[in-house]
């Protein structure tokens, strides 16, 4: 996800397989949603588990 970032650091809402990394991909950028999920991956990885998930359907 990173890789797919544009030239100002914005992570795209969709990546296209046509162009290389860091080529800006003419999708929607700016959307903040892109940033939010990649920063909760980077924390459920950090932490090696789904953080939002509820104790009662991780105790299941």
């Amino acid at each position: 996800m990173t890789r797919a970032a544009g030239p100002g650091g914005m992570i795209p809402e969709q990546v296209w397989d046509q162009a290389g990394p860091g080529t800006p991909t003419l999708s929607a950028t700016p959307l903040t949603w892109a940033h939010a999920q990649y920063r909760r991956l980077a924390r459920n990885l950090g932490e090696r588990r789904i953080i939002e998930q509820p104790t009662v359907v991780a105790d299941r």
